[in-house]
């Protein structure tokens, strides 16, 4: 379609992220491709009550809330593009859904980490170890972790960092600690030989995003617990918070342009409020 192509190149001009692009895109084919067999006409005769029932439409699925307002705000990206090139006369929206249910804890029970991480320590992969040492200990996206290259890694005897290129383009340095450096290290010493100076490397090139999720669910398979980076993520944010870490310090190491984004990880648990009546005494 050629509609999808120039906002895709509208995207690229945007500075967002291959990922951010990719996902606008397929949540703009889904959106046309609905109105197309509900409708049968182009899109410049799109009107206000087919992005109305397009809504309905989404929440009549299995989506989250959240899933279909990310979806919800690409097809408003492409909608608002429509309308500045021209192709409908009217700009059109679709209004979020205001999300009334509690968030909850995402990440891990203090147990089922350790489970995990013992059952890849034990089995002695060396990359693997160093991918779950690194997710865990810096609590960077995936996408950042495998767009990781030998030249934005610093380690010596006491201390270590990674340049990470976040969401924007925006540039951070996260420091390592003691475990991480040694998974690196360790990891470093058997790394296949590439010319390709990305950090982690299998038999096809450098890894994407899709083999670590697979690895990662390769060991949750083997201790019975569901594993993908954000949980890892999200265990890490949360526990900082339980530390008393400053919210900006937080906010920095995760990448986050939006210190409200940050303050998800100060969620109180179900096991927190027990915690904290269990040691109650009169």
């Amino acid at each position: 379609m050629a509609c999808i192509n120039g906002f895709e190149e509208y995207l690229k001009g945007q500075d967002k992220s291959d990922d951010t692009i990719c996902c606008y895109i397929r949540d703009t084919k889904a959106f046309i491709n609905w109105y197309n067999n509900r409708t049968g006409y182009g899109l410049d005769k799109l009107i206000e009550l087919d992005a109305v029932e397009y809504k309905k439409h989404m929440q009549n699925g299995t989506d989250s809330i959240i899933t279909i307002n990310r979806k919800i705000a690409s097809v408003n990206a492409f909608l608002a593009w429509l309308h500045r090139e021209g192709m409908v006369e009217k700009e059109l929206s679709i209004k979020p859904i205001k999300n009334k249910e509690t968030h909850q804890y995402k990440g891990f029970e203090d147990k089922e980490l350790r489970k995990l991480r013992a059952e890849i320590h034990r089995l002695g992969d060396k990359m693997h170890i160093a991918i779950i040492e690194i997710l865990l200990g810096t609590g960077i996206r995936v996408s950042e972790l495998v767009d990781l290259k030998l030249d934005d890694i610093e380690i010596s005897d006491r201390k270590g960092k990674i340049s990470v290129l976040g969401k924007g383009n925006a540039l951070r340095g996260v420091p390592l600690n003691k475990d991480t450096r040694k998974a690196i290290t360790e990891y470093l010493e058997v790394r296949r030989e590439s010319t390709d100076e990305h950090l982690f490397i299998g038999q096809r090139g450098n890894l994407k995003r899709n083999a670590i999720n697979l690895i990662l669910k390769k060991y949750g398979d083997r201790v019975g617990i569901e594993v993908n980076p954000h949980k890892l993520r999200h265990s890490l944010g949360y526990k900082l918070v339980k530390e008393g870490k400053p919210i900006t310090t937080i906010q920095q190491i995760l990448g986050h342009d939006n210190i409200q984004t940050t303050n998800i990880y100060t969620l109180t648990t179900e096991r927190d409020k027990v915690e904290a009546l269990e040691g109650l005494e009169w």
